[in-house]
């Protein structure tokens, strides 16, 4: 079976990569820039495209992001951890290690001042309660405060003598602090690292599910044409597929025609809430309320695509402090059981009150 020309199409018009939205599709201006694809790139036009079989289940888990944000620890991810042993009747499978593990780009050398026995004996005590680890990465980004950024400048993508941001949230550049560089992926030194980073995280650490954000970075990549970016991120996501094809990838932030058949699960939408980015302030929890609708209008959108991969609702938030409202969560609820994809919880679990787990978290594995 294939996908033909009005699939894509289909696809396309709900936007163009994970977070995008049609809504915003016709917006007149035009912000957070990377809801759009480039307007200076030849986006590339597909058809018949193979719908590959989905040999890989859905999987369940828990999710430090929306719990701790960049704030975590070793003790912090084994507190829970070790609950979720405790608490057998949930089904849950993997716990995952999510944005603070390291200093983005720095992908070689976790933070020993919060893994103390590093990432690997993280894994080792996660495995002995009886759950598989996963890991977040940005891939095609590195922080100005990253060590690559620092020895291997020539990695990094530049124009007119300036780094390029490949977060584009803005179409100006913001102040260094809040920029994420683009990795040169044409050097094959570049290649080089991003292939050894994989194989460490899995050969060495131990991590079976891989959580790969912000992939749609090379497409802001000026020297790159839409097509040189399309097919390098299939050939990297395939590469990962086929070298370790045991291991469970979740692409995130990913443009969503070259990844078809190369990742298990695909994100359909915003993240639940933005809390973690402006360290869980009360204004924080504003904003989440107001995009909830855009968010949840998205994933109805997108719904469909799960012949295509394992849709990914992203993580499940129900802390009576979320930001939501109880008719939000309960319409995520709903929408994250109709899905019947991943389950990822997002509250610090060993706080959460028994009240709220009988009432938002069972039902989700309830048949």
């Amino acid at each position: 079976m294939k996908i033909d020309s009005g699939d894509i199409k289909r696809l396309l018009s709900t936007g163009w990569q994970s977070w995008s939205n049609k809504a915003i599709n016709e917006a007149l201006f035009r912000f957070p820039a990377l809801n759009y694809p480039p307007a200076e790139m030849d986006l590339p036009k597909y058809d018949n495209i193979p719908i590959p079989r989905l040999p890989k289940k859905p999987v369940t888990g828990w999710c430090s992001w929306y719990a701790y944000g960049w704030n975590i620890n070793d003790t912090k991810i084994l507190e829970n951890s070790k609950w979720i042993s405790k608490h057998k009747e949930l089904p849950l499978e993997y716990v995952l290690i999510d944005g603070g593990w390291c200093v983005e780009g720095d992908w070689l050398n976790e933070d020993n001042r919060r893994f103390p026995n590093g990432l690997k004996g993280t894994v080792r005590k996660i495995k002995q309660v009886g759950l598989s680890a996963g890991i977040w990465l940005a891939p095609f980004l590195v922080s100005p405060r990253a060590n690559i950024a620092k020895e291997h400048p020539d990695w990094l993508v530049k124009k007119n003598g300036r780094f390029v941001d490949g977060l584009k949230l803005t179409h100006w550049n913001l102040p260094v602090k809040f920029q994420r560089w683009i990795l040169d992926v044409r050097n094959p030194e570049v290649q080089e690292y991003l292939s050894k980073s994989i194989s460490y995280l899995i050969k060495d650490c131990g991590f079976e599910l891989l959580k790969l954000d912000f992939l749609y970075a090379n497409h802001f990549n000026p020297y790159m044409t839409g097509k040189e970016a399309d097919d390098f991120l299939h050939n990297f996501l395939s590469e990962i597929k086929n070298k370790y094809p045991s291991v469970y990838t979740i692409g995130c932030g990913c443009p969503l025609i070259p990844a078809i058949g190369t990742v298990d699960s695909m994100r359909i939408g915003a993240d639940s809430i933005i809390s973690p980015f402006l360290k869980f302030s009360s204004f924080a929890r504003i904003i989440d309320r107001f995009l909830y609708g855009y968010t949840i209008k998205t994933l109805k959108e997108r719904l469909w695509t799960k012949r295509f991969w394992n849709v990914d609702l992203d993580t499940y938030v129900c802390r009576k402090l979320s930001g939501l409202t109880e008719r939000q969560i309960l319409t995520h609820q709903k929408m994250i059981k109709e899905a019947d994809g991943n389950i990822f919880l997002g509250d610090n679990l060993t706080r959460l009150p028994r009240d709220r787990i009988d009432k938002y978290i069972y039902p989700l594995f309830k048949q």
